[in-house]
């Protein structure tokens, strides 16, 4: 059974509502033909696209220039970006256009952007080294659209992961004529202070995004001496930005999931780490202290094993040098006692002692011979008790 009736007005605001609540008719990209166009005076564009499907009336605030400026008419076929919306007064739904391009330029732009990736995976610029981020960033800078949800979702997620963490906002327009000009001005005055630097921002169509696939964007990215973080659109949005940046993010959620720890975590894994520290310094102090006392050990006990030996040897050399001593005295004993003997048989008084007699000359010396004696000579016959005088008489 149907509820209660309500008001036409109510019925209608709780359409929208739920229309322009929901993500993919929010934020969404339609092609279709241009049928009808009025540029009011107030500037806005109001417009309707048709296929051979259906058609639906668009508006564009402030589009006038767009329009112009592309020379866009009636005819073309267009590309939409933006989200549903409803007229509440006449339950007349309607796009509510962010950005209209035509579908050619879509074309060209795809174009350009391969030819761009093809360029530096042949020169080198895809494989050029990568700078590390810190890890924690002590100036974190974020270049984002102002007030946008991409900001709203990074700022919580800060706020969740490091409450009254520091870092500077840099507010740049992240789409549309200006935002590539705005972007590589922002990356060259985070350069000069900060450590870290995120460029991004949320969701949207490819044409929404497509600062990021811009050589002169991507080139400020890469010329940036301090670490990049490139965080655009959803995980399925691949930029040229992701490609040459020094980390890649899926979206910009992700990028402060991996640049900016959870302070908790990091506090409990420091007193982990130190208190591991703390126990292996203990146990080097005892394993050390074990090595000295066994060393202060040895080294007590050398010093008397040293004595020993020495007095060891010290009583071995004295045993070979006493039996050396022996040997010499009993030989030199031998050596005197035979040198005794011959002199003992050779001493002319012994030999007077057993009866002999010795001759001398005048001059003392022995007379051996007869031979050299002659008439006249006066000789000495020595005798054991005494000397006897004669003369040669022939």
């Amino acid at each position: 059974m149907a509820g209660e009736a309500v008001e036409v007005g109510q019925f209608v605001a709780l359409a929208r509502k739920s229309l322009v609540n929901e993500p993919y008719l929010a934020n969404a990209a339609i092609i279709g033909e241009l049928t009808k166009l009025t540029l009011a005076r107030s500037g806005h564009s109001y417009f309707t696209l048709t296929d051979s499907n259906g058609s639906i009336d668009c508006v564009l605030f402030n589009g006038n220039n767009s329009f112009n400026s592309q020379s866009i008419k009636v005819g073309n076929k267009l590309v939409a970006l933006g989200g549903i919306d409803v007229y509440v007064k006449t339950g007349r739904m309607q796009f509510k256009a962010s950005r209209v391009q035509p579908v050619k330029s879509i074309g060209e732009l795809e174009k350009t952007r391969q030819e761009l990736i093809q360029r530096w995976q042949q020169d080198g610029t895809m494989d050029r080294p990568r700078l590390v981020a810190p890890l924690i960033p002590k100036k974190l800078h974020i270049i984002t659209g102002a007030g946008s949800a991409a900001l709203s979702d990074m700022e919580r997620l800060i706020s969740d992961r490091w409450p009254n963490f520091s870092y500077t906002l840099i507010p740049v327009l992240v789409q549309g004529n200006s935002a590539p000009a705005q972007i590589i001005q922002a990356i060259e005055i985070a350069s000069k202070s900060a450590d870290l630097i995120i460029v991004g921002r949320g969701g949207g169509s490819p044409e929404d995004l497509w600062s990021f696939n811009l050589e002169s964007v991507c080139q400020a990215i890469i010329d940036c001496p301090i670490p990049v973080v490139s965080a655009v659109g959803h995980e399925s949005d691949y930029m040229v930005s992701d490609m040459i940046a020094d980390i890649r993010a899926s979206t910009p959620s992700n990028a402060i999931e991996r640049v900016v720890p959870i302070k908790d975590d990091l506090l409990a894994l420091i007193a982990q780490a130190t208190d591991r520290l703390d126990f292996a310094i203990d146990r080097l102090f005892i394993r050390n202290n074990e090595k000295i006392g066994n060393l202060i050990i040895r080294l007590s006990a050398a010093p008397m094993r040293g004595i020993s030996n020495a007095r060891l040897k010290q009583s071995q050399l004295s045993g070979r040098i006493n039996s050396a001593t022996d040997r010499i005295l009993m030989r030199e004993k031998n050596l005197l006692t035979e040198f005794s003997s011959i002199l003992k048989s050779t001493n002319p008084t012994n030999v007077l002692e057993r009866g002999y007699s010795m001759t001398v000359n005048e001059k003392g010396n022995p007379v051996t011979s007869i031979v050299g004696l002659k008439a006249g000579d006066s000789l000495t016959i020595v005798l054991k008790d005494g000397q006897v005088q004669t003369e040669v008489k022939e």
